[in-house]
């Protein structure tokens, strides 16, 4: 639980650190979240497949809320959660995922493009005493509709620690550009 608390700090910190530099040199950011999305798994413990609208497994392995701070007119930093909490008799457990990510814009943010993305994470399960570590990357197309609303599709694969295996990933999002 530590180990987790102190990552969960640490990516936080680095994402408002970049997010402080991002708004000098170009003030625009998007929020969105996931829409829908499908999870595969490849069957090393873990071989289940899991369909979601509006998001796959709630952000168990893909965290479901991005924010991306463009540190440049390719370059993005993505800090995403993912956050579900159940109840039943008087129990309740929660899962929070909260993870880094890069994506590169090949054609620029501006305009419809390929994106190259790499993503770190960690999962915090209540009351669970490991922290399972998440490591992906994949490819994506980002495309704005107008000045405000983007659209992405992406695709990924996904390694997790401590017996979560090795997933692929597909998400449809949905999000706004502020700051122009």
């Amino acid at each position: 639980m530590k180990t987790t608390r102190w990552l969960a700090v640490l990516v936080m910190t680095v994402s408002v650190l970049a997010w402080s530099s991002a708004a000098q040199a170009q003030p625009r950011f998007e929020i969105g979240s996931s829409m829908a999305g499908m999870l595969v798994g490849l069957g090393d413990d873990n071989d289940v497949t899991v369909v979601g609208v509006p998001s796959s497994s709630f952000g168990l392995l893909d965290s479901g809320v991005y924010g991306s701070l463009f540190v440049g007119q390719r370059l993005a930093l993505e800090p995403r959660v993912g956050l579900f909490w159940v109840s039943s008799d008087g129990d309740s457990t929660h899962v929070l995922n909260l993870t880094g990510q890069a994506s590169y814009f090949l054609s620029g943010t501006t305009r419809p493009s390929l994106y190259v993305l790499a993503a770190a994470g960690v999962l915090d399960v209540s009351g669970d005493d490991s922290s399972p570590k998440s490591i992906a990357g994949g490819l994506g197309y980002r495309i704005p509709v107008g000045d405000r609303l983007v659209f992405r599709l992406d695709g990924r694969y996904l390694h997790a620690t401590e017996g979560g295996g090795n997933q692929v990933l597909v998400t449809l999002s949905i999000g706004g550009v502020f700051g122009r």
